[in-house]
């Protein structure tokens, strides 16, 4: 039985008796207040369980009102600038389309306004898989308004992008939407670098030598995979990531272990308060996303000292996607609080959690698929946990692109691929606009000022007792 909800989240399926076990539910999980909850006040047996969760489970995301088959194309703005840069459109008129960007989306003017002192922003880059979008247009709009940026990887390695961020289509495995449109691809190609452009040209020249085969020998090439588009011929953007800077030469360690001994931690914190007042050179730091970052940034105690740092010290920190995995763990060094406790943030939701298809790149460009195809994180739980339950929140409208969240007027992240073009919006409104406080880009247009109760907002149960 299906019935309609009255808290816009859509419809949800019942069966004759639920809705007294969901009474159970909460006030055994409420009467536990944070300890263990006994789960046999709630069910008298297994069947009845099973039952209740597969219907729960049922009704746990939002869902469209009908099925989408067919790719979405959402005719995103991302689209119209990436094929302009990639087109090698004039700086103004490019400039001039950031400008409308940030208007249109934060309602804050930065014509006319640039960084004119030399501001540096870095970028975290996974090595082993990055989604295009998330890295070029946040650097190129960062760029194109007067900052440098800097790419920064563990070892200073050049990363390497996801095959289906730089050949188009590629639809989100959770909406069916285009994220990867062909001018989006075609400026991710545009990055690759010297060696990562003989590599997809040799991937290129074998597509057509097959397809070659298959018509001398009379066969339907049509099976085949696609041939990969040419490459246009290279310019700057191909140094980009070239020869990134290593994160251990700007963070030698992070704190000392066991082993070092007691006598250490003098020298250690001389070290390290050495390495974070020279990391004052930057304005900024992003941290871009794909499946790489989980492992590339997951538990890298020499991120986590940076990004202390930096959000102390009151310098812009952006996760975008799975970038935000950094952010997710910060904690204070000396009370253990997270640093995202309070605030507003986003990332990958429970509808995006991917089931299938989750690889790593390898260092000559193929795939390394997760043994059980998941991602290995849950982001937005994450997230949640480290925001807390009282103040700020998980942020996450089904279906919008783009979508960011500035919280504080200076931790921002961006949910998904398509969110490195409004990350950037968001630092470029803050740093040139003076936009401060709390705000979420919802969409191509006008976004709004977030607060504790917006219909967005989710947070973790708070533990009574």
């Amino acid at each position: 039985m299906s019935e309609r909800t009255t808290t816009g989240f859509g419809n949800r399926v019942t069966y004759a008796g639920m809705d007294t076990l969901d009474g159970r539910t909460r006030q055994a999980v409420e009467s536990a207040q944070g300890r263990r909850v006994d789960w046999s006040h709630v069910y008298r047996n297994y069947p009845e369980a099973a039952q209740h969760t597969a219907y729960a489970s049922a009704n746990k995301v939002p869902l469209f009102p009908t099925p989408r088959p067919v790719p979405l194309d959402r005719q995103l703005r991302i689209e119209r600038l990436a094929t302009a840069l990639a087109n090698g459109t004039p700086r103004d008129e490019l400039i001039e389309m950031i400008d409308d960007d940030v208007l249109r989306r934060t309602g804050v003017a930065i014509r006319g306004k640039s960084f004119k002192n030399g501001e540096t922003f870095g970028a975290r880059v996974p090595v082993s898989g990055y989604m295009s979008p998330e890295l070029t247009l946040f650097v190129l709009k960062l760029m194109l308004k007067g900052a440098r940026v800097v790419p920064i990887t563990e070892h200073g390695e050049e990363p390497v992008p996801y095959g289906i961020s730089v050949v188009a289509p590629f639809a989100d495995q959770a909406l069916n939407a285009l994220q990867i449109t062909e001018g989006i691809a075609r400026l991710g190609r545009q990055f690759l670098t010297p060696a990562q452009r003989n590599r997809y040209n040799d991937v290129r020249d074998a597509a057509i030598t097959r397809r070659h085969e298959a018509l001398a020998a009379g066969t339907d090439p049509g099976s085949l995979p696609a041939v990969p588009p040419e490459l246009d011929p290279i310019n700057e953007y191909a140094s980009f990531l070239q020869n990134p800077v290593s994160l251990r030469d700007l963070v030698h360690d992070s704190y000392p272990r066991p082993k070092h001994g007691e006598d250490v931690r003098d020298d250690f914190a001389a070290r390290l308060e050495a390495d974070l007042e020279a990391l004052d050179q930057f304005a900024g730091m992003a941290w871009v996303g794909g499946g790489g970052a989980i492992g590339d940034f997951g538990n890298n105690t020499r991120d986590w000292m940076l990004l202390e740092a930096f959000i102390k010290g009151g310098k812009p920190v952006v996760g975008i996607c799975y970038g935000s995995i950094a952010l997710a763990q910060v904690k204070d060094a000396l009370t253990g609080v997270y640093l995202l406790q309070g605030h507003f943030a986003t990332g990958h939701g429970d509808a995006d959690n991917y089931t299938e298809d989750t690889a790593t790149m390898n260092p000559d460009g193929t795939y390394n698929p997760a043994v059980s195809g998941a991602a290995p994180i849950n982001l937005s739980d994450m997230l949640k946990q480290a925001i807390g339950p009282e103040q700020g929140g998980y942020v996450m409208e089904l279906g919008q692109a783009p979508m960011a969240v500035i919280s504080g007027g200076a931790i921002i992240t961006g949910n998904t691929v398509e969110d490195g073009d409004s990350a950037a919006d968001l630092v470029l409104a803050s740093r040139l606009g003076g936009l401060t406080g709390d705000y979420f880009i919802a969409g191509d247009g006008r976004g709004r000022v977030l607060t504790k109760d917006d219909p967005a907002v989710e947070r973790v149960a708070r533990v009574i007792g």
